[in-house]
């Protein structure tokens, strides 16, 4: 299942795709086994990125998990994100 190109956040310049040296694991779940995304999971609020589509939110975000699609949101919003164990769309609802 993936997005229709010109139908997909990538779009807008805050999103990206990160793959490791693992070429199996790259863009599917499996990427979630990595010693990458172990570093990303632990690191990325620190930069300002949030995974986007988190494990077994497919009900909140309606998408699927991706593990290697991370989204800037600025450090403040993801320290926030993490802190809250909040996916985006709840973030906004609750801020907006």
């Amino acid at each position: 299942m993936y997005t229709i190109a010109g139908h997909n956040e990538s779009q807008i310049g805050q999103s990206l795709d990160i793959i490791g040296k693992d070429e199996e694991k790259n863009l599917t779940e499996e990427f979630k086994e990595t010693e990458e995304f172990k570093w990303l999971m632990k690191n990325a609020h620190k930069y300002g990125f949030i995974l986007r589509y988190p494990e077994n939110q497919e009900d909140k975000t309606n998408y699927r998990f991706e593990p290697w699609h991370f989204r800037y949101v600025g450090v403040d919003n993801a320290n926030k994100i993490l802190k809250n164990k909040l996916t985006l769309e709840e973030f906004l609802r609750l801020n907006n």
